[in-house]
């Protein structure tokens, strides 16, 4: 049985395992890099429980995206504990770290993040190096490991054995988010990061706020590490916003939570705040906002308070597939709301889908025509081929629809870019003629659409490096002047 010694590591190394290039599907100059906010607030807690362990903290697709650097790494620091967080989409790079790990150090090897819970024991087969696993939370859990309690007693861990993988209860979720430490930014190296694309492909000095944990909808889709929705106090998030910018110079933040505006009384509390501060800063909500629950004057308020990036989530304008997700969105709201704050003149972004199952040519065609209604097409193009990731409760209803197993999990390692295969009921022919149409209509084949996107930028403040590093990276192939982007229709 894995355990650690009674003496306390000296070193910890944790790693954030991902693959940029697989995320954007190229080999582009340019990357998307936001800091490893997990790993920064496992970190935070960590010290803050046992003083005196060193931390540090790499993100292997940045810091070392090939084997020598990351060699160099675990010799220079010595670890005595190594902890990969990752998501399913990137099990190939946990892989790697760990077989690197185990092939160069002695360090006691443990993982998390939503690999460990999508995966669970499935996980210790695909990383035969891995000792011990944290599903779900993981501050409290991973100092009672390197505390040295005894793993047969202690919720939330996965472990090996000589008879196989053990999995335990799972651990109490903190219910007052407000009492954990702000994440460690002194880990990271936030020069570099500013040099990286953000969430919002734009070079800034970032600061990522993550203002709740979990959901209270239960869209299929989805995939939930937490088991319940927590929200952190409109205190608590201006103390961290004020702390950053202050300590950092931090100017741009931005929202990662599943959904923000779940509470509209604490989101207008909280721009209050910033507007009474006279803060001038710049926030993206580049996650998820609920369109059919925002209202005029929470758009006003966000304004006010300097937000210039919005994102609605839609999925399909099919009711028929709303129902069957589970996300129920009114549809004539979300309208109302998604056009109300394209006339403010800032980014909006609509994230669509398709290839649901049971969806029809007839019913995907609905979510374009919905597109269509609006003032404007999205600043993005998100219009996303459906994923099958592990845990998601949409893999047991595309099987009860009569979907291969099989080849429903070969798309979790598809890049998003990667072209669909087809469905039972919407085939790869017709799948693409919903890519060709999107694009031609609302996205990169559509210079209007552009020339639109490029304005906006530009009022919100970015500069054409900025957008040329963006539409680089979404177009797959380098720009050199923004003019090409408004002659290269049908790319």
């Amino acid at each position: 049985m894995p355990t650690f010694d009674r003496k306390k590591p000296a070193r910890v190394l944790l790693v954030e395992a991902n693959n940029m290039n697989k995320w954007v599907g190229t080999t582009m100059p340019y990357e998307m890099h936001v800091p490893p906010l997990g790993l920064m607030y496992l970190a935070s807690y960590a010290r803050t429980a046992l003083p005196g362990i060193e931390f540090r903290i790499v993100e292997s697709s940045l810091s070392c995206p090939d084997d020598e650097r990351f060699i160099r790494i675990l010799n220079e620091f010595q670890p005595d504990v190594v902890g990969v967080r990752s998501i399913a989409f990137f099990l190939e790079e946990l892989q790697r770290i760990a077989g690197l790990v185990r092939a160069h150090s002695d360090a006691t090897l443990i993982a998390g993040g939503p690999i460990v819970k999508a995966y669970k024991r499935r996980l210790f087969e695909e990383v035969p190096e891995l000792e011990i696993a944290v599903k779900g939370e993981g501050e409290q859990v991973f100092v009672n490991l390197l505390c040295g309690e005894p793993l047969a007693s202690m919720a939330g861990v996965l472990y090996r054995t000589d008879d196989g993988v053990v999995e335990n209860e799972d651990q109490q979720e903190v219910a007052n988010i407000d009492s954990l430490p702000f994440p460690a930014y002194d880990l990271i190296d936030l020069n570099e990061y500013q040099r990286q694309l953000s969430y919002a492909y734009n070079h800034r000095r970032q600061g990522v706020l993550l203002t709740s944990r979990g959901c209270v909808y239960h869209c299929t889709y989805c995939f939930s590490h937490w088991k319940r929705i927590r929200l952190r106090s409109a205190a608590n998030i201006f103390e961290e916003i004020t702390e950053l910018h202050v300590r950092h110079g931090i100017q741009d933040f931005y929202v990662v939570d599943d959904i923000f505006n779940v509470n509209l009384k604490r989101s207008m509390d909280l721009f209050g705040m910033i507007v009474a501060a006279g803060l001038k800063l710049r926030f993206y909500f580049v996650n998820g906002l609920r369109a059919d629950i925002t209202s005029e004057e929470f758009v006003d308020s966000a304004l006010k308070a300097g937000a210039v990036w919005f994102t609605y989530a839609v999925e399909s304008a099919a009711e028929e597939i709303q129902r069957l997700v589970q996300k129920n969105l009114d549809l004539e709201k979300a309208r109302r709301i998604i056009a109300y704050t394209q006339r403010q003149n800032v980014a909006v972004n609509i994230s669509t889908m398709y290839g649901f199952p049971t969806e029809t040519r007839e019913m995907a065609q609905r979510t374009l025509d919905f597109l269509g209604e609006l003032p404007k097409p999205s600043l993005l193009p998100y219009h996303f081929c459906l994923r099958f990731f592990p845990g998601c409760d949409i893999n047991q209803q595309a099987i009860e629809a009569g979907w291969d197993p099989e080849r429903m999990g070969m798309t979790s390692r598809f890049s998003y870019n990667d072209m669909p295969m087809g469905t039972p009921t919407l085939s790869k022919h017709e799948m693409t003629d919903i890519q060709l149409e999107y694009h031609r209509r609302f996205g990169m084949s559509n210079p209007a659409a552009v020339d639109g996107a490029i304005r906006t930028l530009r009022s919100i403040g970015y500069s054409d490096t900025e957008i040329l590093h963006m539409y680089s990276v979404l177009k797959r192939k380098v720009i050199h002047d923004v003019r090409e982007l408004l002659t290269a229709g049908g790319d």
